[in-house]
């Protein structure tokens, strides 16, 4: 039988754990998708979804979560999975989400992983730049938070770089807790301007919503991404 059922149960901190069972597939979204909005417009951000007892997991299956994730990264919530099959992860790494989705191999480990998470930065720490020059490689650390409010500082540090020369441009986003796709504007309205004066812009370090706002807006293919900064530094020569 073809089916999707879905429990759920409301903990502390505004955690709500969805525990799915069946198959979640292209048929079974529209009851996910129901469940789904429900606890976020009841406030319900924190969200873990137990995949112990699903047996099938479709792409647009998976596409609920990710149309919900980034909004709730910004409000200060998040998805964590947990308890999933070999069969059901390797539909993750067949659609390279596995570095972009929080898997945690028990319930309790996924509700705790919410504790340990950053919190936003406070008003008027809503982004730092520290840029470090290492040889003809200027690093950019990004932290906090870049959207349609802090995208200034971003533009003009891009600007001053390409100014004095500096077209050798690394952004380490290991400290950046959310991006928009207006911030990721920046970096396409400079990365052609970089690689026009024999430069480029890379990225590295990213955590989970960085990779998102690149993945769902197809930005992977025209950014070199690293996993370290040194990688990223090195590329260059």
């Amino acid at each position: 039988m073809n089916d999707l059922r879905i429990e759920t149960r409301d903990l502390e901190d505004g955690i709500s754990v969805l525990t799915l069972e069946g198959v979640l597939d292209k048929r079974s979204v529209a009851p996910l998708e129901q469940r789904v909005r429900g606890l976020i417009d009841g406030g319900r951000l924190k969200l873990v979804v137990n995949c112990e007892k699903l047996t099938q997991l479709s792409n647009d299956g998976m596409s609920v979560f990710l149309s919900h994730l980034i909004k709730l990264k910004k409000a200060g919530g998040d998805i964590k999975f947990c308890q999933m099959s070999p069969e059901v992860k390797s539909v993750l790494a067949l659609l390279h989400l596995n570095k972009l989705l929080v898997v945690k191999t028990t319930e309790a480990e996924a509700i705790a992983d919410f504790a340990s998470a950053q919190k936003k930065p406070k008003e008027g720490e809503k982004l730092r730049i520290d840029v470090d020059e290492v040889g003809d490689v200027s690093v950019c650390s990004l932290h906090g938070f870049v959207d349609r409010h802090t995208i200034a500082l971003l533009d003009t540090t891009l600007a001053d770089l390409l100014e004095r020369g500096r077209a050798r441009i690394v952004i380490d986003c290991a400290e950046l807790t959310y991006i928009s796709s207006n911030g990721m504007g920046v970096f396409i309205s400079y990365v052609s301007k970089a690689r026009g004066h024999g430069g480029d812009i890379k990225l590295c370090t990213l955590r989970d919503v960085a990779r998102t706002v690149i993945t769902m807006l197809g930005l992977h293919r025209h950014f070199e991404v690293f996993e370290s900064r040194s990688d990223a530094v090195t590329s260059f020569a």
